[in-house]
């Protein structure tokens, strides 16, 4: 009767364990894998070669600092925090005050692209929810450049 009960109790603390892993894995895809909206493959796979200008907007800011355009030089830190981009498509977003920061992207091809972050993570005009943190924070060192 013991190897009986011993088995029951490592299938029950197997299947435990095993309802736990796939929550988590399914709250790390929810937050963490992008989205395959048009808007989001595009800035995951941006490649600072590919682009020919990039300005920035803030807003609300102080007139000498509300606008910068970047030198080519910079092109690659900006494209790499753009390619960070992840969250969950958002299709009716909640509308939100306080800071933002534009950027606006010009392609070789002479497409434009915008990304901006203003509580949510908006590329082209598709919302993204994205992590606690993220573009928010990141796109603060894109001002004291």
């Amino acid at each position: 009767m013991g190897k009986r009960t011993d088995k029951k109790m490592r299938i029950a603390v197997f299947t435990a364990v095993s309802l736990v892993l796939l929550v988590l894995i399914g709250i790390l895809a929810y937050w963490k894998i992008p989205s395959r909206r048009e808007s989001m493959t595009w800035a995951r796979n941006l490649e600072a070669s590919d682009v020919a200008q990039i300005e920035m907007t803030v807003m609300p800011s102080s007139e000498e600092e509300r606008y910068r355009s970047f030198e080519e030089e910079a092109f690659e830190d900006v494209v790499s925090l753009i390619n960070q981009s992840t969250g969950r498509y958002i299709r009716d977003p909640e509308p939100m005050t306080g800071m933002s920061r534009t950027l606006y992207v010009t392609m070789k091809d002479g497409t434009e692209h915008t990304v901006s972050y203003n509580g949510y993570l908006v590329i082209d005009g598709d919302s993204y929810a994205d992590c606690f943190h993220g573009y928010s924070e990141d796109g603060e060192r894109l001002e004291k450049e």
